[in-house]
């Protein structure tokens, strides 16, 4: 294991560009100490800003004092497991693919952008672009599962192509929008906008939902197989009070503005 402790809050922004459990394995304290770390505007190295410990076996890492500044934790990971013992900032789990990334506070904007699989769990709030795509990209989140303890901002799951996001609080508004497939899952309350221009994949509002765009027809109330698996699958991954909920629901068909294939499905 290797623990990385910071020294102190930074006056600037960190990239922890880098920073995975796959890179850092077998590695020394001293060897971590001198690796780059994008300070700012400068290049620094890590030894600038956090205390190494550890004795370099097996792939696992730990962040010691997160904060809303500490960037681009885990991303491009693919194995091992990171945990944040506090918050971090934007990107975090950027184009991940594998592993664990266990995030005890809040992320900022942009967690689990372009993800492909592994799991991202979040303790607090969620930013704007969760599980979204990368600027010019045509697909956001591909793979995984995401959970957040608390709510998301707007725009979760834009663009969402397959997966897993499960958010027990509320989200705000264009949750679902342009979703190619996929699952979002809400506990709390869906905001505007939801579903916008979405041709597959599904949406759970659990705590109900601001009105719905024109492009959704009410196809009445359901308890679907798919609810049942679904629930099973939330048990698995430790989301026991989110399965508990999944009984039958208003089922909303769309965004038909677009042709589309998708459902929302909303507590009656």
């Amino acid at each position: 294991m290797t623990r990385l402790a910071l020294r102190q809050p930074p006056p600037f922004r960190l990239s922890l560009l880098g920073l995975i459990p796959e890179r850092l394995a077998g590695l020394s304290d001293a060897e971590i100490a001198r690796l780059p770390l994008q300070q700012g505007n400068r290049r620094g190295v890590v030894g600038d800003c956090f205390t190494v410990s550890g004795d370099g076996a097996g792939e696992r890492l730990v962040i010691a004092g997160g904060g809303e500044r500490l960037d681009d934790v885990g991303a491009f990971m693919s194995r091992g497991e990171i945990l944040v013992e506090g918050d971090v900032g934007a990107r975090a789990g950027l184009a991940m693919s594998g592993g664990r990334l266990i995030v005890q506070g809040a992320a900022g904007a942009g967690a689990a952008t372009a993800m492909s699989g592994g799991e991202l769990r979040i303790g607090g709030d969620a930013g704007e672009g969760l599980g979204g795509a990368l600027p010019g990209e045509r697909s956001g989140m591909s793979g995984g599962l995401v959970a957040v303890a608390g709510s998301a901002a707007s725009g979760a799951g834009d663009r969402l192509r397959r997966g897993l996001i499960a958010i027990a609080g509320a989200v705000g508004p264009g949750c679902g929008t342009r979703m190619h497939a996929g699952t979002i899952v809400v506990g709390g309350r869906l905001d505007a906008f939801a579903g916008a221009a979405m041709r597959r994949g599904s949406i759970l509002g659990l705590g109900g939902c601001a009105e719905l765009l024109p492009g959704f027809a009410e196809s009445g109330i359901h308890d679907l197989v798919f609810q049942r698996l679904l629930a099973r699958l939330l048990e698995r991954s430790g989301l026991a009070e989110l399965a508990q909920r999944l009984r039958p629901l208003r089922r909303w068909q769309g965004d038909l503005a677009i042709d589309g294939k998708g459902e929302i499905l909303t507590a009656p």
